[in-house]
């Protein structure tokens, strides 16, 4: 008799113990824990924005491109590397703001001046096709390469001052190698965000010096 109630306190004790541990058991989390890059995230937005505005400016969309442009700050045009420098080599800056692209009319801007002091005054679109399509008017441009927030290539000359003048700022550059190293040429994209979302503010043009 004292067998058979030794063996049912064991049996008892047995089904507590057991009873503990089901209530000890966690939940499998269904969450991915995988982290996502931030960094990568604004890459990939910047990437595809820029692709959109370049074949705005190829169709010469500008009332398009106008939706992209920041509200307050407008975009800037910069004839060579040197984006922000107040001293502009080149010339001064173009700055238009959104009605000024949405409407790219016939008005002429004086955009910049090459070593020679030869000065380069027309239309938004004549510059577009000309200068950040072409090259210095002459050339077709082939981009073939594309980069994110750092130059393809490092050249002595004009220098990129866009994280100078606008630390906060990030752009995507379009790179042509260009037969030889004087025949390179490269735009860039420039943005800045206001309240969540990045808007072009700039756009400059890396080349050799005629």
């Amino acid at each position: 008799m004292k067998n058979i109630k030794g063996l049912l306190i064991l049996v008892i004790s047995l089904l507590v113990l057991s009873g503990c541990n089901e209530d000890e058991k966690q939940p499998v989390s269904t969450i991915n824990t995988e982290e996502i890059n931030p960094d990568k995230e604004t890459e990939k937005e910047l990437l595809a924005l820029s692709e959109e505005i370049f074949s705005l400016l190829k169709e010469s969309n500008y009332e398009k491109v106008a939706e992209k442009v920041d509200p307050e700050h407008g975009v800037t045009f910069a004839f060579y590397a040197d984006f922000g420098n107040p001293e502009g080599y080149g010339g001064e800056y173009v700055n238009l703001t959104k009605q000024e692209i949405s409407k790219s009319n016939d008005t002429k801007y004086l955009w910049g001046a090459d070593e020679s002091d030869k000065e380069f005054k027309m239309s938004l679109d004549e510059y577009v096709q000309q200068f950040l399509l072409r090259s210095w008017g002459r050339r077709e441009v082939d981009y073939s390469i594309i980069t994110f927030n750092e130059p393809a290539e490092n050249f002595a000359g004009v220098f990129n001052t866009i994280h100078d003048y606008y630390p906060d700022a990030k752009y995507v550059e379009y790179y042509s190698p260009g037969e030889t190293e004087h025949l390179f040429q490269s735009l860039r994209f420039i943005y800045q965000e206001r309240d969540g979302e990045w808007y072009l503010i700039g756009i400059a043009r890396d080349v050799a010096t005629l």
